[in-house]
């Protein structure tokens, strides 16, 4: 099959990258899109969501702030497993307790906007995933978002000053206001053609399937 002939599928990624769900999701999508490679040109777009919109600008201490939100350490440690083996079904490894810092994600999602208008926010994504869970990374802080954009190859100078615009700021928010107004309650979630909508960090086989199925209801996945 040519690559005319190959349907094009845009699929909105709802996300938010302190989310490790979110990570595993991100991986997931790209072996499943390698696994559709052939059939379809899918093209994603990562669209703004935030878990924990009222996280105070300066951020909080990770661990404290889970501690409250999920009393029972057993629960937490068990939570914690089934990450670690969903990420291998996904094909990569990753620690969720590594971070110890939880940010605001308004200025991570600024970042991520900007690298689509440049065509590297898929690049831009995945590094900065990458330097929040592997490196623990503040990705609340301008200047590390900056590094991370100029190692995906955006223009510093030009990340510097949308972080720093109050009205891209106020465009995140209202984004990502606007899925959970829509009834969007937990990411990942997955728009296809901004059209059909699933949740959940599926594995890379079953999110082949579904993302085919999304595009042919009519026929069994």
């Amino acid at each position: 099959m040519t690559e005319t002939d190959r349907q094009r599928i845009l699929v909105d990624i709802v996300s938010d990258p302190v989310c490790p769900w979110c990570y595993v999701g991100l991986k997931s999508f790209l072996a499943a899109r390698d696994r559709l490679k052939d059939d379809f040109i899918i093209l994603p777009r990562i669209r703004a969501y935030q878990l924990n919109p009222d996280t105070p600008e300066q951020g909080v201490d990770r661990q404290e702030y889970y501690e409250k939100k999920f009393p029972d350490e057993k629960k937490r440690e068990e939570m914690a497993l089934q990450l670690k083996a969903a990420a291998v079904g996904a094909g990569f490894s990753f620690d969720p307790s590594k971070p110890t810092f939880l940010p605001n994600t308004v200025k991570a999602h600024q970042i991520i906007r900007l690298a689509h208008f440049d065509g590297a926010q898929e690049r831009l994504a995945l590094a900065l995933y990458s330097a929040y869970w592997d490196d623990n990374a503040n990705i609340g802080d301008n200047d590390t978002l900056v590094q991370i954009a100029v190692d995906a190859g955006l223009d510093g100078d030009n990340a510097r000053k949308d972080l720093e615009n109050p009205k891209s700021a106020e465009e995140m928010k209202a984004e990502a206001d606007a899925f959970r107004q829509a009834g969007v309650t937990g990411v990942p979630t997955f728009i296809v053609n901004e059209r059909t909508g699933f949740s959940g960090a599926l594995p890379p086989v079953r999110l082949a399937e579904t993302l085919r199925h999304a595009l042919n209801p009519q026929q069994q996945s």
